[in-house]
């Protein structure tokens, strides 16, 4: 794990791989590291972070993020004793089980304005 505890790679499992893969070729994307794990930007605006809790959602617009819920158990994101409820975190196990594709997509289109 790192210094920060909030990254695990085995934890994760594949959720960094597969966010790669599925960004790769999206416009305006950059890897980047924040609270010592990775994480995606849209054109600088951070729409997506991959740590031990799941894939955090930064972006996700409302409806999505309803439709999300409804399906698939979704949590806040937690880092140094804060909570920010608005990010959607699709725990391991239920990232395996959605259409996380779908999720990280709309998260990257509201990142951009679209």
């Amino acid at each position: 794990m790192t210094p920060s505890g909030y990254y695990d790679e085995a934890a994760a499992g594949d959720l960094r791989a597969r966010c790669d893969r599925t960004t790769e070729n999206w416009p305006g994307v950059a890897h980047t590291t924040m609270f010592g794990c990775p994480s995606y930007t849209a054109d600088g605006t951070l729409f997506a972070v991959v740590s031990t809790q799941g894939v955090a959602l930064t972006r996700l617009p409302d409806a999505e993020r309803e439709r999300l819920a409804a399906d698939h158990p979704v949590e806040p994101f937690e880092a140094g004793g804060r909570t920010v409820g608005r990010w959607a975190v699709v725990p391991p196990a239920a990232a395996t089980a959605c259409d996380l594709d779908r999720y990280l997509r709309a998260s990257y289109e509201a990142a951009r304005g679209e």
